[in-house]
């Protein structure tokens, strides 16, 4: 976990309870796949590392709101993906060979990202619903028509 993600600025101080043991605990479960996720990406190590700190930063300071959603995880990711992304195209401009995450460039976000995650990283269908905040279903879905895009003749 990073030094300052795990601090909890921007909760209360009264909010250092179960609130901040359960942001900890999110970070240490998520915290490695999201990075591997980024480098995924196309990130650079130093870089990927830094856009998901600015996640968890992000996340410790609207913690109590995201734990009231329906779906916490599925709101962190969302971060996650908008970060990275924005990451991404910055990394990209000024280099012609646009990086390699060709994955993104053909399918919809969520179908790039359920392949990404399963075959990239090697994450289970659980796994990969779990730490998108989706259902097991959805990803299948997911993997099926990214998949069937993929392999589709041009």
């Amino acid at each position: 976990m990073t030094r300052t993600a795990h601090r909890g600025r921007g909760l209360a101080r009264g909010a250092e309870g179960p609130l901040m043991l359960g942001y900890k605990a999110f970070c240490l479960r998520n915290e490695n796949r999201y990075i591997q996720y980024a480098r995924a990406r196309s990130l650079e190590p130093v870089r990927a590392r830094a856009v998901v700190e600015s996640v968890l930063q992000a996340l410790v300071m609207q913690w109590p709101q995201i734990m009231s959603s329906d779906r916490p995880a599925f709101e962190a990711w969302e971060l996650l993906v908008c970060r990275v992304a924005a990451a991404a195209r910055e990394a990209r401009r000024g280099r012609s060979d646009r990086g390699r995450d060709t994955v993104h460039r053909a399918l919809s976000a969520q179908e790039a990202d359920v392949v990404l995650l399963r075959y990239r990283l090697s994450l289970s269908p659980a796994e990969t619903a779990d730490l998108m905040g989706l259902e097991v279903p959805e990803v299948t879905v997911s993997l099926r028509k990214g998949i069937s895009a993929l392999l589709a003749p041009t």
